[in-house]
């Protein structure tokens, strides 16, 4: 991000340089110089004669909304009510056809606006605070600062080029009441014939604003255009304290949320009109491979209370997925509407966002429900102290990351070759990553499955005495050894005593009708266990190398199997029993499964907008760099990606009804 705001600032500089140039050959052509029409005293009498609304003519009373989108999807939002200085603010201009139900943070229609891309210099700068222009130019620096404008994710300054002043803010901010700051040599600005004083005066942006400078007997005239991003999908702005960088993967960083917008035209949810979220959090990345290799980072988001997001259920914890290795962006989405057409049980639910961090945009990413323990989301007993191991629930996550030989220093590109050096043994069986708070295990029966104890966290087991921290994870331990064991043996009688098996059949039937690249349970494989219940396999995570884009599993192996002899199911495959559970499923919900494509086309055009300004920093020609050739590499459209991905989709349904129904 640094890299970037640098990269800006140097292209803002070369636009205050043409833009003194202009300034001063516009302000010497005599067809746009003009007498003023009014005097000072007639200037001060008519100040704010237009203004006959204020905040409250905005603004709806009420801190909470329920709304319907056209999904269906039900949200209830806390909304933030703008906090501008001073109890009342006027806004000098009232729109022609402006009313109570408005929305605040989309343009006017009835004008003709610019076009610009959130990357483009014309977009503006975000700022910690106001730099001061030039004394010899007539507007040389305008800005919005949030401690004047409440209702902005972060303080913006604009960009002027020749007479126009623009500013692009994501998607759902209120644009309707703001104060802008300016620097100006000129003797007076003014707006139709009242003056405008800078960090008094606001404005309805969701017009073109006109402003007349005058210096002298002379007088330029500049239109200020302050647009939000029209994309269809919602924004989502994280900012953290003077905009310092995210870089660490392991401690979080305090930062400020931002969420509104969108579009349910395009697409099946967004924010309720003129409603936008507003919440203190902390931030920290996320991912192995994506975070040390891949430019585009992914982040995990810790919210200081909980919050519905796009009609998804309130949560503290969520995940913002960048996709960067999966250049059709819908790859996670498409496998969560798989898990939905078998009816699995708990499915972590994706909403496309545009995302900007620190005030830059980053790009298309997908807020996503964190794999925690909710009654939304992975619905087992909560761990308290005074329960006893049997009575808590479990989550399990496979990492194979965690091993000390050939992954560290080599695929975290040095930045953790010596964390091995920290790890702590807690048992002859279970050790301790202190740094990630990873307690994790080898299988004794499958070679090389590494598992690690997700819940109950490190946090809440390490606060108890050893005696008793020991009594969970040996209790998970050994559930987890006789799970296996009992698989290893090929007895569906006994594996089915402690794996719930309808459970592994549809997690079965989605990793390999994608052909899941960490699905052959090396990495994102999850699993949890209630008390009193079997293991169930889920929610299903992590697809961005799966539907033919994985370095292992590509187009020329879609008519193969790719699990069925791998690990665990190797073994089971093998049974009779376990075939019939998934040809059940299969056979329940194939009809769905068969709409799996459409479901690919709907979702591209949603994105559609949003993908071609992602793929104007990230380039769509720049591929995340794998072991293996894949036919994706070469396909630099998006069209193309997504026609790849649809006949993939198609033809792997194709492929498991012949082979589920053969069984």
């Amino acid at each position: 991000m640094k890299l970037q705001r640098k990269i800006v600032l140097g292209a803002l500089a070369a636009s205050v340089v043409i833009s003194v140039i202009l300034t001063v050959v516009f302000a010497n052509q005599p067809k746009v110089v003009e007498t003023v029409q009014a005097s000072s005293s007639e200037i001060k009498e008519q100040e704010f004669l237009d203004a006959s609304y204020t905040e409250e003519d905005f603004m709806e009373g009420d801190d909470s909304f329920a709304s319907e989108n056209q999904a269906g999807n039900s949200s209830k939002n806390n909304a933030s009510t703008p906090t501008l200085s001073g109890s009342k603010v006027t806004a000098l201009n009232k729109p022609k056809g402006w009313s109570a139900s408005s929305d605040k943070s989309k343009n006017s229609t009835d004008y003709k606006w610019p076009s610009i891309s959130p990357n483009d210099i014309e977009a503006g700068i975000p700022i910690t605070e106001k730099r001061g222009g030039s004394d010899s130019e007539l507007i040389s620096e305008f800005v919005f600062m949030q401690n004047l404008n409440g209702t902005l994710p972060f303080s913006v300054e604009c960009n002027i080029s020749g007479n126009r002043i623009t500013a692009l803010l994501p998607a759902g901010t209120h644009i309707d009441v703001l104060r802008p700051e300016f620097t100006t040599n000129a003797d007076k600005v003014l707006y139709k014939n009242t003056e405008v004083k800078s960090g008094k005066t606001a404005f309805n942006f969701t017009v073109p604003i006109e402003l007349t400078v005058v210096k002298g007997g002379r007088k330029a005239k500049y239109t200020v255009y302050v647009m939000t991003l029209n994309t269809g999908l919602p924004s989502v702005s994280i900012s953290t304290a003077d905009f310092d960088d995210i870089t660490s993967k392991t401690e979080y960083k305090k930062c400020t949320v931002f969420a509104g917008g969108g579009d349910t035209s395009y697409g099946d949810y967004a924010f309720a009109k003129n409603k936008y979220i507003t919440a203190s959090a902390t931030i920290k990345g996320r991912g192995w491979t994506s975070w040390y290799y891949y430019p585009k980072k992914s982040y995990t988001l810790k919210l200081e209370k909980k919050q519905e997001m796009l009609g998804l259920p309130a949560h503290t914890e969520w995940v913002l997925s960048a996709n960067y290795a999966d250049r059709s962006l819908i790859r996670n989405a498409v496998a969560m509407e798989l898990a939905h057409n078998l009816n699995s049980e708990a499915v972590m639910d994706v909403r496309f966002v545009d995302l900007w961090v620190n005030g830059t945009y980053a790009g298309n990413y997908q807020l996503i429900e964190k794999v925690e323990v909710s009654k939304n989301r992975v619905d087992i007993t909560k761990f308290k102290e005074n329960l006893a191991p049997d009575k808590v629930g479990y989550i399990i996550e496979t990492n194979g990351h965690n091993k000390a030989e050939g992954e560290f220093g080599v695929w975290t590109n040095g930045q953790d070759a010596d964390r091995p050096l920290k790890w702590q043994k807690l048992n002859d069986a279970i050790t301790l990553d202190p740094i990630s708070g990873d307690m994790f295990f080898n299988s004794l029966h499958y070679d090389g499955i590494i598992f690690n104890i997700n819940k109950p966290s490190d946090t809440k087991l390490l606060a108890l005495s050893k005696n008793r921290q020991l009594k969970y994870l040996e209790y998970i331990y050994d559930y987890m050894d006789k799970t296996e064991a009992a698989i290893k043996s090929g007895n569906y009688a006994d594996a089915s005593k402690y794996l719930d098996m309808e459970a592994m059949a549809k997690w079965y039937i989605v990793e390999e009708l994608a052909m899941n690249t960490d699905s052959q349970l090396h990495c994102s494989c999850y699993m949890y266990k209630d008390a009193g219940g079997k293991l169930k396999m889920g929610p299903v995570w992590d697809f961005d190398l799966g539907f033919g884009n994985g370095k292992y599993a590509n187009e020329k192996h879609k008519n193969n199997s790719y699990l069925d002899h791998q690990r665990w199911f190797a073994d089971l495959t093998q049974m009779p029993e376990f075939r019939s559970a998934v040809k059940s499923v299969w056979s329940k919900s194939k009809t769905k499964v068969s709409r799996l494509p459409t479901f690919v086309d709907r979702t591209a055009r949603m994105i559609n907008k949003s993908q071609k300004i992602n793929f104007e920093i990230w380039s769509i020609t720049d591929h995340a760099e794998h072991t293996y050739y894949r036919t994706t590499e070469e396909i630099y459209e998006f069209s193309g990606q997504i026609s790849y991905l649809r006949s993939f989709v198609t033809d792997r349904i194709t492929y498991m009804d012949k082979k589920i129904m053969g069984w």
